[in-house]
């Protein structure tokens, strides 16, 4: 037995049975789930943006923090490692091209003194500075409100030598100090309060700033 199916009925029975497998989506569909995925993306934004902007700002802050309390730490343990504060006047405190470290009450961002030691006396001792300047090498301190803001720096000079040693900075490079003070004030001369300030730049050019205080007693070992 066999079956025989003519051409005419072969495409009949063809177009009553088609089976097919529809892929991919329709135009409509796309433009469905691309409106759902950009609502979505306007809702999460400002949440995400606002999140990521505290965090910058949270390390920014931190950063500030930890300087200035490294810095001032520093600061205090040097002056209480000294002795005498050398005033400007003094030749003591020139150091090259007449760069004058010493201390003056109207330049409170700069302070010169001797580092103490057993010798009797002050002329055998190492000099030491501390004081704001811009980060370029044997540059005079600066005001800190005044141009650009510097940075914060120590120099010493050993009394074997006749030059003072390379500046070292305090704090680093993308931090910067707004304000400085060594305030020598009261009855007793050897107390020193410190004032410092530091500021900067977060992501988007805004600048942030930490200050802190503390004082020193010359001597205080």
């Amino acid at each position: 037995m066999s079956i025989h199916f003519d051409r005419y009925r072969t495409d009949h029975f063809a177009l009553l049975n088609p089976i097919r497998k529809r892929t991919g989506f329709t135009l409509l569909e796309l433009i469905i789930a691309t409106s759902i995925l950009s609502i979505i993306a306007l809702l999460i934004y400002p949440a995400y943006r606002t999140s990521s902007r505290s965090y910058q700002l949270s390390v920014v802050q931190s950063n500030l923090q930890q300087n200035a309390r490294i810095g001032m730490k520093k600061m205090v343990k040097e002056l209480e490692a000294g002795m005498v504060v050398i005033p400007e006047e003094s030749n003591d405190a020139t150091g090259e091209g007449s760069i004058n470290y010493g201390y003056k009450r109207e330049k409170p961002y700069k302070m010169a003194f001797y580092a103490w030691n057993s010798t009797s006396g002050t002329s055998d001792n190492d000099k030491i500075a501390v004081y704001a300047a811009l980060p370029t090498l044997n540059t005079e301190p600066v005001p800190p409100s005044e141009g650009e803001e510097p940075l914060l720096y120590i120099r010493i000079r050993k009394y074997t030598s006749s030059e003072w040693n390379d500046p070292e900075p305090f704090v680093l490079s993308d931090v910067k100090v707004t304000q400085l003070n060594f305030i020598m004030g009261g009855d007793n001369q050897d107390e020193i309060l410190i004032t410092l300030e530091l500021a900067q730049a977060g992501t988007l050019r805004e600048w942030r700033t930490y200050k802190i205080a503390s004082a020193a007693r010359l001597g205080a070992r």
